[in-house]
């Protein structure tokens, strides 16, 4: 590439000057007087209100830049679509090498623009990168468009968020430990919130089973205490002989029978006539003393309100409200009545075995139970059935022993019953405010169903009606899900209470799902703060093993001198030809921005081909084979050829800078002893010295433009290498290549590489790789039958076997053919 100078006849192109590529805009129209746009030549005046409004503007704060209306547009074409694999072809080294820098029309030149005052630069704000965990290397922007910070915190976010995805893209252990470490927290938080949600339900399950059975608890106690004295109640009429004539005065039914089948509430009764029996007042005042005594006793005022006496079970004398009354004088026995026709065979048919209590029922406007306790005769031998006045066993005796119960003889008294407030108790057992106090709600009623019919408490149709007992105000909510059944005792029979919480949560505390929100999230947080820290520290690993290998890396961890003795090593050098004359006609930041783009690829390359980059220093690039990992000479030597053609053909064939110009180098390849190791303690660097180092040098110096120089030794590698190389032994006016410091001995140009002689050639059976070009002949393609080229270690989409003429083979011995007909360029 060609220096530029800053003097007005090298901005004109020259005759050589390769345009190839450019397309030029339309030429201005010329102005009235004739004269061109882009005309060099000015008048006086004109110059003169230039210079006065450039003050103006400047005075004023105003931009006094002004932009080149001419531009250089670079056409697409195939050379410049960027394929990420160069063709390697037999023309990439022509004799006559052009420029594309300028355009021959316009008398115009890209370097020349470059040094202008006006040029593309000058129009651009520069911001360095001061912190580059924040953004990019550089952001260009126009003067005009100054950016916000908004619009900077944004692309520092977008910036930001790309580079991590990318990286955990390239690195799955990222994100499988990320998500490792978030699902065991979410696990280990889960079984701790479980737990403590299981816990807290059992609290609550246990609780609401607690307040159910003390509920229950204190209804039977007071179920006990109000219907245990009803035995002390038999007991007095049983022995107290003050009632004993009653049954005796009432007789067997039909005696004294008042009206058949009158409709009384929940059926029909028979009504005998007991006044004059059950109204006389010695009887009434003995009945009255004998519950006052009883109630006052069991402190039961208020929760027993009526009891009833029935001798013959016939209702005979009742006490409520404190007095003593003669009672209505139905015959419960012989009533088409289907509650007390139930009570009546409980009693005395199936002789129910303790108090038989039935409820609850409305009886006018209160709630009771009532509960009732058969009267049996006195004993058996006491029994007077024998006649006074004969001697003999009197019938009539006999029968007036006997109550007929719906067709059954039974030989009993009769029986007597007590009425509870159930309404009352419920107040007082303060049911409703037990399960307020934790709450819950509940629906207490009596077991109906799958119920053993030899426990105590009525049973069957007429009781289903009165199964309900208690219940809260949402009750209807209660179901599986939300509440527990508890089952207890009672005089009354097994009470069912459905125990629950009716809230949309049920027994799920509130909190839980919260907290399973909040773990989810703090999961998520830590599972990113974990990733995060991995993309860190992976970044960190990749970018000191991109400077330094691995166990030279370990070896300074442990604070270990690194060095490495080598006994054949390839080494490869390269630099831009001419780069002073470039650099000089370029800024700083255009020099390293070209160089940053050429090396950043090359660098891509050296990694497709295994080889280990050493250092750039300035425009010279470095790599070797062999080391820092050894392996046998040739194959080092292969790679590093291979790797030298291959970034040889990028250059040539598509490299150009953002200006669209096009960059040449020179490159040169040797084979030596070497010794590599890390130089010093702070900022060190793995560096090779010895002879294949300076040799490699000496041949990068001496090689030429656009060609790669190898030594002697590098030659014999390469010949016993597994590929096929094109190596021209270098001759210079007859003379043999120098090696420098006067020595001279054979060098020889690498020029092209196949798998086999055959590939060189371009024969019908022959298979073109696509994107790169390449060719192999049947042979190497069934043998070579994976998704890489061989010859440059790019990925093979497609093997297209070739059907057209036959090309010209290649003479591995005399080298590359001229007319360039060897490789395919693929599109």
């Amino acid at each position: 590439m060609k220096a530029f100078s800053n003097d007005k006849s090298s901005r004109h192109v020259s005759e050589d000057q390769d345009l190839t590529g450019f397309h030029e805009p339309a030429a201005e129209a010329p102005n009235e007087e004739g004269a061109s746009g882009n005309d060099d030549t000015f008048d006086t005046a004109v110059i003169n209100e230039a210079q006065e409004a450039f003050a103006r503007a400047s005075s004023q704060g105003l931009p006094t830049s002004f932009k080149n209306s001419y531009t250089m547009q670079r056409k697409s074409s195939i050379d410049t679509l960027g394929a990420g694999t160069a063709s390697i072809s037999n023309d990439s080294h022509s004799k006559t090498v052009t420029s594309s820098l300028g355009n021959s029309s316009s008398g115009k030149n890209i370097w020349n623009r470059l040094l202008r005052n006006e040029s593309v630069w000058d129009s651009l704000n520069v911001t360095p990168n001061e912190d580059e965990d924040m953004l990019p290397q550089e952001i260009y922007c126009e003067k005009k468009f100054q950016p916000s910070g908004l619009s900077i915190v944004c692309l520092t976010i977008w910036y930001e968020i790309r580079h991590f995805c990318k990286t955990v893209y390239s690195h799955p252990t990222i994100l499988l430990a990320s998500l490792a470490v978030a699902g065991l927290v979410a696990g280990l938080g889960m079984w701790a919130i479980t737990s403590e949600k299981d816990a807290y339900v059992s609290d609550k399950m246990a609780t609401a089973e607690f307040v159910a059975k003390e509920t229950a608890m204190y209804f039977s106690n007071e179920f006990k205490r109000a219907f245990i004295p009803l035995y002390s109640l038999r007991e007095a009429v049983l022995h107290s002989g003050y009632f004993d004539e009653l049954a005796t005065q009432i007789g067997r039914y039909p005696n004294i029978l008042k009206e058949n089948d009158v409709e009384i509430p929940g059926g029909l009764a028979n009504i005998r006539d007991v006044a004059g029996i059950c109204d006389g007042e010695d009887v009434l005042q003995k009945w009255e003393d004998l519950l006052d005594a009883s109630t006052s006793e069991n402190d039961l005022e208020g929760l027993i309100f009526r009891y009833r006496l029935m001798p013959k079970n016939v209702a005979c004398l009742e006490y409520k409200k404190g007095q003593a009354m003669m009672d209505s004088g139905m015959d419960m026995s012989n009533s088409a009545h289907p509650f007390w026709s139930m009570v009546a065979e409980d009693l005395f048919v199936k002789r129910w075995k303790g108090l038989h209590t039935f409820g609850p029922f409305m009886a006018g406007d209160q709630e009771v139970f009532c509960t009732h306790l058969a009267i049996w005769n006195k004993d058996p031998n006491a029994r007077d059935w024998v006649n006074e006045d004969t001697g003999a066993i009197s019938f009539e005796n006999v029968r007036d022993d006997y109550i007929d119960v719906h067709g059954t003889e039974v030989e009993a008294w009769g029986f007597v019953m007590n009425y509870l407030n159930w309404g009352e108790l419920k107040k007082r057992s303060k049911i409703y405010d037990r399960f307020a106090n934790v709450d819950m709600d509940f629906y207490l009623t009596r077991k109906e169903d799958d119920i053993d019919w030899t426990l105590s408490g009525p049973k069957g149709e007429p009781t289903y009606q009165f199964a309900h007992l208690a219940s809260s105000e949402n009750s209807h909510l209660l179901d599986d899900s939300n509440s527990i059944v508890i089952e207890t005792e009672s005089l009354h029979g097994t009470w069912t209470n459905r125990v629950g919480i009716t809230s949309a949560n049920g027994w799920t505390p509130e909190w839980y799902w919260p907290s399973v929100a909040c773990l989810i999230v703090i999961s998520l947080l830590l599972g990113m703060l974990v990733a995060s820290t991995l993309v860190k520290s992976q970044l960190h690993r990749d970018l000191v093993e991109s400077m330094i290998p691995k166990k030279a890396i370990k070896k300074l961890q442990r604070n270990q001198t690194v060095i490495e003795k080598f006994n054949l090593i390839t080494i490869f050098y390269a630099d831009v030809v001419d780069f002073s004359g470039v650099a000089g006609s370029m800024s700083a930041i255009q020099v390293m921005d070209m160089l940053n783009d050429l090396f950043s690829e090359l660098d891509r390359i050296a990694k497709r081909h295994g080889v280990y980059k050493v250092e750039t220093v300035g425009n010279r690039y470095m790599v070797v084979g062999g080391a820092p990992n050894p392996e046998s000479a040739r194959a080092a030597a292969k790679r590093v050829a291979l790797f030298a053609l291959d970034a040889m053909a990028f250059v040539d064939n598509i490299f150009l800078t953002k200006e669209g110009d096009k960059v040449f180098i020179r490159a040169g390849i040797a084979s030596n002893p070497a010794v590599g190791g890390c130089v010093g303690k702070a900022m060190p660097r793995y560096c090779f010295f010895g002879d294949a180092v300076d040799a490699a040098s000496r041949m990068e110096k001496s090689s030429q433009k656009m060609k790669i120089q190898c030594s002697e030794v590098t030659y014999r590698l390469l010949q016993y290498s597994n590929m096929k190389f094109v190596l021209t032994k270098r001759i210079d006016n007859d003379q043999k290549g120098n090696m420098g410091s006067g020595a001279h001995q054979d060098t020889y140009w690498v020029e092209m590489a196949s798998p086999c002689e055959k590939c060189f050639g371009l024969t019908q059976g022959s298979f073109v790789l696509h994107p790169c070009g390449h060719v192999m002949c049947a042979g190497c393609n069934a043998k070579h039958n994976l998704n890489v080229c061989p010859t440059c270690r790019s990925k093979v989409e497609d093997r297209i076997e070739w059907q057209g003429k036959n090309h010209k083979d290649i003479d591995v011995e005399k080298g590359a053919s001229d007319d360039g007909s060897a490789i395919f360029q693929s599109p």
